[in-house]
């Protein structure tokens, strides 16, 4: 015959069992050996210090107390009540056996010590319920804190990582326009000849393009630099068979391919980006792109070349109507000054890239005039800030720093006005206020605020 599996089922098969009768969590068997036991030894005990057990019962306090003590403190009520009747039991038997009194004369003579080994065997017993009632309670808790710790460990744990990812964004937010002031100068302070060469480098770098070149406007586009393989720029261009290159000259600002798809089909072998550099009806250079990463031909990426390209553009336009005597550190227009603060709040505005102006004035009490502040902190200014003053009769100079926010601005500032205090030895104290793009909405709003901070309080 085939066997059969017989499972058990020790809480059915044992009504007996510890999960139903027994408080303290043991078997019955083995709280029955723990009551043998102890009751063995409490009763060689006794009879090493006195052989007649009705001086067991007799002492005060009776050492058959430990056991309801010890077995209702450990199994419960139950456990110490059976352990003192069966303690009171054993003493009034071999008491009566050994004295040959009956067991009832020998009950009524110690009845109250009889009567309190089951009493101390349950009041054990339930302190025992209390206390293991308070541990099951604070396991509980215990157990419920560390499912709460472990939850906030693992919310901490993640808001440490987006914390750390946060950081790393924050880093690199915007990296792709940082120093573009220092790139710019280093535009403006290259050679004649290198010019457009210097130009295309900061492109490269900025707007990271594969394969680009410049071409100069003279009676016909020569090529002025390139990146990438000679074969594929041609030493002149025709801007008429490339709809990007016309579609930017027209417009007189930066054309990508994809702004032409919709007007007229376009030949494969088309540039991707142009943008004019100079003024808009007369530009001096052409910028075009024929091969960058696919994950710069985005906004951003555009933004950076017609960023370039513009203050490139009005730099070039002040040295032209200079006619080749233009001082990078000179004052120039108002009108040039104005057009520039406009192209600083614009640039603001749709690329959230700021610049910063610096109103420098003689402190109260001292008297100097705009040229004598001019002479004092030329010495400190860049190549490719803008110096000027507003219609005003009170003494001032105003230093566009391009691309510049507030911390490089402080920073110009402070080399300014020292430079001032050593140029004139400590006669002409200078005060200098800082004005950012990102604090007003327009060119008009700064200038408002730059006449407000000149009338006297």
């Amino acid at each position: 015959s085939s066997p059969v599996c017989r499972c058990s089922n020790p809480v059915a098969e044992n009504p007996w069992s510890s999960k139903r009768v027994w408080q303290g969590g043991q078997s019955v068997r083995s709280q029955v050996i723990d009551f043998l036991v102890l009751l063995v030894l409490i009763s060689v005990v006794s009879w090493v210090f006195d052989h007649h057990p009705r001086g067991w019962i007799g002492t005060n306090p009776s050492p058959f107390f430990l056991l309801p003590i010890l077995m209702g403190g450990r199994y419960a009520q139950i456990a110490g009540m059976l352990s003192g009747l069966g303690a009171a039991a054993v003493l009034v038997g071999v008491s009566a056996w050994q004295t040959g009194d009956p067991a009832g004369d020998v009950a009524a003579s110690a009845k109250l010590v009889l009567i309190c080994l089951p009493l101390v065997g349950v009041v054990c017993g339930e302190m025992q319920r209390f206390i293991s009632l308070d541990v099951i309670r604070a396991r509980i808790q215990l157990d419920q804190a560390s499912r709460r710790m472990r939850a906030l460990d693992e919310q901490v744990f993640i808001l440490a990582e987006t914390k750390d990812e946060l950081d790393r964004d924050l880093a690199l937010l915007n990296a792709d326009t940082a120093n573009m002031d220092y790139e710019i100068r280093r535009v403006l302070q290259s050679p004649p000849e290198r010019f457009y060469e210097a130009l295309l480098g900061v492109l490269c770098r900025k707007a990271r393009l594969y394969e680009a070149a410049v071409y100069s406007a003279n009676s016909s586009w020569h090529r002025a630099a390139f990146s990438g393989t000679p074969e594929t720029w041609p030493d002149l261009l025709d801007p008429g068979k490339s709809a990007v290159a016309g579609a930017a000259l027209k417009s007189g600002s930066i054309a990508t391919l994809p702004d032409v798809w919709a007007d007229k089909p376009t030949s494969p072998d088309d540039f991707l980006v142009a943008c004019p550099i100079g003024e808009a009806d007369k530009p001096a250079a052409l910028l075009v792109v024929r091969s960058m990463p696919f994950s710069s031909m985005n906004t951003r990426g555009m933004q950076i070349i017609e960023t370039v390209c513009k203050w490139v553009s009005e730099f070039s336009g002040l040295q032209r109507r200079a006619a080749g005597f233009f001082d990078p550190r000179g004052f120039v227009s108002r009108q040039d000054f104005d057009r520039m603060l406009d192209l600083a709040c614009e640039v603001q505005c749709r690329f959230q890239l700021v610049s910063s102006v610096i109103l420098i004035r003689p402190e109260p009490g001292v008297s100097a005039d705009s040229e004598q502040i001019q002479a004092a902190v030329s010495g400190a200014v860049r190549i490719g800030d803008i110096v000027s003053h507003l219609d005003t009769e009170f003494p001032h100079i105003l230093l566009l720093l391009p691309l510049t926010g507030l911390r490089g601005a402080e920073i110009c500032r402070s080399r300014i006005l020292e430079h001032a205090r050593t140029f004139s030895d400590g006669s002409l104290p200078l005060d200098g206020s800082i004005f950012c793009t990102t604090d007003y909405k327009n060119a008009p709003a700064l200038q408002q605020a730059l006449l407000a901070a000149l009338r006297p309080s």
